[in-house]
Protein backbone atom coordinates (compact mmCIF):
# COMPACT_ATOMS: atom_id res chain seq x y z
CA UNK A 1 0.00 0.00 0.00
CA UNK A 2 1.32 3.46 -0.92
CA UNK A 3 -0.04 6.69 0.48
CA UNK A 4 0.74 10.14 -0.92
CA UNK A 5 0.92 13.29 1.21
CA UNK A 6 -0.29 16.03 -1.13
CA UNK A 7 0.79 18.93 1.11
CA UNK A 8 3.50 19.20 3.76
CA UNK A 9 6.11 21.68 4.94
CA UNK A 10 9.23 19.58 5.62
CA UNK A 11 12.61 21.12 6.33
CA UNK A 12 16.09 19.84 5.63
CA UNK A 13 16.74 19.24 9.33
CA UNK A 14 15.68 15.71 10.14
CA UNK A 15 14.37 14.84 6.68
CA UNK A 16 16.25 11.53 6.75
CA UNK A 17 14.40 10.40 9.89
CA UNK A 18 11.15 11.73 8.43
CA UNK A 19 11.60 9.59 5.32
CA UNK A 20 12.34 6.48 7.35
CA UNK A 21 9.18 7.03 9.41
CA UNK A 22 6.94 7.77 6.43
CA UNK A 23 8.11 4.71 4.55
CA UNK A 24 7.46 2.54 7.59
CA UNK A 25 3.89 3.91 7.50
CA UNK A 26 3.47 3.03 3.81
CA UNK A 27 3.88 6.59 2.50
CA UNK A 28 5.89 6.72 -0.73
CA UNK A 29 5.29 10.26 -1.98
CA UNK A 30 4.93 13.83 -0.77
CA UNK A 31 4.62 17.38 -2.04
CA UNK A 32 6.74 19.97 -0.21
CA UNK A 33 5.12 23.40 -0.15
CA UNK A 34 6.62 26.85 0.28
CA UNK A 35 4.94 29.86 1.86
CA UNK A 36 7.45 32.59 0.98
CA UNK A 37 10.28 33.10 -1.47
CA UNK A 38 12.89 31.84 1.00
CA UNK A 39 10.90 28.76 2.05
CA UNK A 40 10.06 28.07 -1.61
CA UNK A 41 13.75 28.03 -2.48
CA UNK A 42 14.33 25.74 0.49
CA UNK A 43 11.66 23.20 -0.48
CA UNK A 44 13.00 23.01 -4.04
CA UNK A 45 16.46 22.26 -2.65
CA UNK A 46 14.99 19.68 -0.26
CA UNK A 47 12.96 17.94 -2.97
CA UNK A 48 16.02 17.90 -5.21
CA UNK A 49 18.12 16.21 -2.55
CA UNK A 50 15.37 13.68 -1.77
CA UNK A 51 14.91 12.93 -5.46
CA UNK A 52 18.63 12.28 -5.79
CA UNK A 53 19.01 10.20 -2.62
CA UNK A 54 15.68 8.33 -2.79
CA UNK A 55 14.77 8.05 -6.49
CA UNK A 56 12.15 5.43 -5.69
CA UNK A 57 10.04 8.07 -3.91
CA UNK A 58 7.65 10.35 -5.80
CA UNK A 59 8.16 13.96 -4.75
CA UNK A 60 7.50 17.48 -5.97
CA UNK A 61 7.71 21.09 -4.84
CA UNK A 62 5.20 23.94 -4.78
CA UNK A 63 6.45 27.53 -4.62
CA UNK A 64 4.49 30.60 -3.63
CA UNK A 65 3.54 33.29 -1.15
CA UNK A 66 1.08 32.54 1.64
CA UNK A 67 -1.62 35.15 2.34
CA UNK A 68 -0.04 35.74 5.75
CA UNK A 69 3.09 36.95 3.93
CA UNK A 70 1.33 38.87 1.18
CA UNK A 71 1.87 42.22 2.90
CA UNK A 72 5.63 41.98 2.50
CA UNK A 73 5.60 40.56 -1.04
CA UNK A 74 7.19 42.61 -3.81
CA UNK A 75 7.22 42.47 -7.58
CA UNK A 76 10.77 41.17 -7.27
CA UNK A 77 9.46 38.26 -5.17
CA UNK A 78 7.04 37.28 -7.92
CA UNK A 79 9.85 37.52 -10.46
CA UNK A 80 11.95 35.26 -8.23
CA UNK A 81 9.14 32.68 -8.13
CA UNK A 82 9.08 32.76 -11.93
CA UNK A 83 12.82 32.16 -12.02
CA UNK A 84 12.55 29.25 -9.57
CA UNK A 85 9.96 27.57 -11.80
CA UNK A 86 12.02 28.21 -14.94
CA UNK A 87 15.19 26.86 -13.31
CA UNK A 88 13.59 23.63 -12.05
CA UNK A 89 10.51 22.85 -14.15
CA UNK A 90 10.62 19.12 -13.37
CA UNK A 91 10.70 19.44 -9.58
CA UNK A 92 8.42 22.48 -9.27
CA UNK A 93 4.91 21.18 -9.85
CA UNK A 94 2.76 23.97 -8.46
CA UNK A 95 2.26 27.55 -7.35
CA UNK A 96 1.19 28.25 -3.75
CA UNK A 97 0.15 27.95 -1.23
CA UNK A 98 -1.62 31.17 -1.98
CA UNK A 99 -5.05 32.63 -1.46
CA UNK A 100 -6.99 34.50 1.21
CA UNK A 101 -7.00 34.27 4.99
CA UNK A 102 -9.60 36.59 6.49
CA UNK A 103 -9.56 34.80 9.85
CA UNK A 104 -6.18 36.17 10.90
CA UNK A 105 -5.92 38.88 8.21
CA UNK A 106 -2.20 39.39 8.88
CA UNK A 107 -2.11 41.14 5.50
CA UNK A 108 -4.82 43.51 4.28
CA UNK A 109 -7.61 42.06 2.17
CA UNK A 110 -6.64 44.24 -0.77
CA UNK A 111 -3.02 43.09 -0.71
CA UNK A 112 -3.99 39.45 -0.25
CA UNK A 113 -6.24 39.68 -3.32
CA UNK A 114 -3.54 41.33 -5.41
CA UNK A 115 -0.91 38.71 -4.54
CA UNK A 116 -3.42 35.88 -5.02
CA UNK A 117 -4.36 37.16 -8.48
CA UNK A 118 -0.68 37.42 -9.40
CA UNK A 119 -0.11 33.78 -8.45
CA UNK A 120 -3.17 32.61 -10.36
CA UNK A 121 -1.59 34.29 -13.38
CA UNK A 122 1.74 32.63 -12.59
CA UNK A 123 0.14 29.17 -12.47
CA UNK A 124 -1.49 29.79 -15.82
CA UNK A 125 1.67 31.19 -17.39
CA UNK A 126 3.74 28.15 -16.48
CA UNK A 127 0.91 25.58 -16.61
CA UNK A 128 1.43 24.66 -12.96
CA UNK A 129 -1.06 23.43 -10.39
CA UNK A 130 -2.48 26.14 -8.15
CA UNK A 131 -2.57 25.29 -4.43
CA UNK A 132 -5.14 27.44 -2.63
CA UNK A 133 -5.39 28.46 1.02
CA UNK A 134 -8.81 29.91 1.87
CA UNK A 135 -10.04 30.62 5.38
CA UNK A 136 -13.17 32.61 6.18
CA UNK A 137 -12.99 33.79 2.57
CA UNK A 138 -15.06 31.46 0.41
CA UNK A 139 -17.17 34.09 -1.34
CA UNK A 140 -14.13 36.25 -2.11
CA UNK A 141 -12.19 33.20 -3.32
CA UNK A 142 -14.96 32.15 -5.71
CA UNK A 143 -15.40 35.75 -6.90
CA UNK A 144 -11.70 36.05 -7.74
CA UNK A 145 -11.79 32.78 -9.68
CA UNK A 146 -14.84 34.01 -11.61
CA UNK A 147 -12.93 37.17 -12.52
CA UNK A 148 -9.51 35.64 -13.20
CA UNK A 149 -10.46 32.19 -14.42
CA UNK A 150 -9.41 28.89 -12.89
CA UNK A 151 -6.08 27.24 -13.79
CA UNK A 152 -6.39 23.83 -15.43
CA UNK A 153 -5.40 22.14 -12.17
CA UNK A 154 -6.41 23.72 -8.86
CA UNK A 155 -6.35 22.25 -5.35
CA UNK A 156 -8.32 23.55 -2.38
CA UNK A 157 -5.73 22.74 0.24
CA UNK A 158 -6.70 21.70 3.79
CA UNK A 159 -10.36 21.86 2.88
CA UNK A 160 -12.45 23.17 5.78
CA UNK A 161 -15.69 24.11 4.04
CA UNK A 162 -18.96 22.25 4.03
CA UNK A 163 -20.88 20.44 1.29
CA UNK A 164 -21.92 23.67 -0.44
CA UNK A 165 -18.33 24.92 -0.73
CA UNK A 166 -17.26 21.46 -1.83
CA UNK A 167 -19.83 21.41 -4.63
CA UNK A 168 -18.85 24.89 -5.81
CA UNK A 169 -15.17 23.93 -5.80
CA UNK A 170 -15.86 20.72 -7.70
CA UNK A 171 -18.00 22.61 -10.21
CA UNK A 172 -15.03 24.81 -11.10
CA UNK A 173 -12.86 21.72 -11.57
CA UNK A 174 -10.87 21.78 -8.33
CA UNK A 175 -9.49 18.93 -6.26
CA UNK A 176 -10.24 18.92 -2.51
CA UNK A 177 -7.39 17.98 -0.18
CA UNK A 178 -8.36 16.75 3.27
CA UNK A 179 -6.08 17.08 6.29
CA UNK A 180 -6.20 15.75 9.85
CA UNK A 181 -8.93 18.30 10.56
CA UNK A 182 -11.44 15.85 9.07
CA UNK A 183 -10.79 13.55 12.08
CA UNK A 184 -11.57 16.26 14.64
CA UNK A 185 -14.75 15.89 16.70
CA UNK A 186 -16.11 19.31 15.68
CA UNK A 187 -15.48 18.86 11.94
CA UNK A 188 -18.72 17.18 10.90
CA UNK A 189 -19.20 19.73 8.11
CA UNK A 190 -15.83 18.74 6.65
CA UNK A 191 -16.76 15.05 6.83
CA UNK A 192 -20.02 15.79 5.02
CA UNK A 193 -18.05 17.73 2.39
CA UNK A 194 -15.79 14.72 1.94
CA UNK A 195 -18.76 12.40 1.46
CA UNK A 196 -20.12 14.81 -1.17
CA UNK A 197 -16.85 14.80 -3.14
CA UNK A 198 -16.34 12.41 -6.08
CA UNK A 199 -13.55 9.94 -5.49
CA UNK A 200 -11.50 11.26 -8.40
CA UNK A 201 -11.38 14.74 -6.81
CA UNK A 202 -10.04 13.69 -3.39
CA UNK A 203 -6.49 14.19 -2.10
CA UNK A 204 -5.10 13.52 1.38
CA UNK A 205 -2.53 15.67 3.16
CA UNK A 206 -0.87 16.29 6.50
CA UNK A 207 0.01 20.00 6.34
CA UNK A 208 2.88 18.79 8.56
CA UNK A 209 4.11 19.91 11.02
CA UNK A 210 0.59 21.21 11.71
CA UNK A 211 -2.84 19.59 12.23
CA UNK A 212 -1.94 16.10 13.44
CA UNK A 213 -4.99 13.82 13.17
CA UNK A 214 -6.81 12.16 16.03
CA UNK A 215 -5.47 10.29 18.03
CA UNK A 216 -2.22 12.25 17.59
CA UNK A 217 -3.76 15.70 17.91
CA UNK A 218 -1.62 18.13 19.89
CA UNK A 219 1.66 16.63 18.72
CA UNK A 220 3.85 17.84 15.85
CA UNK A 221 2.54 16.30 12.66
CA UNK A 222 4.68 14.32 10.23
CA UNK A 223 4.34 13.12 6.64
CA UNK A 224 3.83 9.52 7.73
CA UNK A 225 0.60 10.49 9.46
CA UNK A 226 -1.12 10.90 6.10
CA UNK A 227 -1.70 7.14 6.46
CA UNK A 228 -3.74 7.82 9.63
CA UNK A 229 -5.95 10.41 7.93
CA UNK A 230 -6.18 8.30 4.78
CA UNK A 231 -7.28 5.25 6.73
CA UNK A 232 -9.91 7.32 8.54
CA UNK A 233 -11.27 8.60 5.22
CA UNK A 234 -11.25 5.15 3.67
CA UNK A 235 -13.42 3.85 6.50
CA UNK A 236 -15.70 6.89 6.26
CA UNK A 237 -16.13 6.30 2.52
CA UNK A 238 -16.77 2.59 2.87
CA UNK A 239 -13.75 1.66 0.74
CA UNK A 240 -10.95 -0.62 1.84
CA UNK A 241 -7.69 1.17 2.60
CA UNK A 242 -5.81 -0.31 -0.36
CA UNK A 243 -8.36 0.90 -2.90
CA UNK A 244 -8.62 4.33 -1.30
CA UNK A 245 -4.83 4.69 -1.18
CA UNK A 246 -4.59 3.74 -4.87
CA UNK A 247 -7.24 6.25 -5.87
CA UNK A 248 -5.77 9.13 -3.89
CA UNK A 249 -2.27 8.27 -5.12
CA UNK A 250 -3.42 8.49 -8.73
CA UNK A 251 -5.37 11.67 -8.03
CA UNK A 252 -2.21 13.32 -6.68
CA UNK A 253 -0.21 12.17 -9.70
CA UNK A 254 -2.88 13.67 -11.96
CA UNK A 255 -3.28 16.87 -9.94
CA UNK A 256 0.43 17.69 -10.08
CA UNK A 257 1.21 15.97 -13.42
CA UNK A 258 3.90 13.84 -11.82
CA UNK A 259 5.67 10.96 -13.50
CA UNK A 260 3.48 7.89 -12.88
CA UNK A 261 4.59 5.04 -10.66
CA UNK A 262 3.38 1.47 -10.74
CA UNK A 263 1.77 0.53 -7.41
Amino acid sequence: MSWFDSHAHPTQAGIGDEILAMRAAGVEGFIAVGTSVSSSEAVVDLVGSVHESFPELTVGAVVGIHPHDAGSATNEDLETLSRIIEDDPVLVRGVGECGLDLFYEYSSREVQEEVFRSQIALAKRFDRTLVVHTRDAWEDTFRIFEEEGVPDRTIMHCFVGGPDEAQRSIAMGAYLSFSGIVTFKNAENVRQAFLATPLDRILVETDAPYLAPVPLRGRPNSIGNVAVTGSFLAELSGLNRLDFARHTWQNTIDAFQLAPKTL
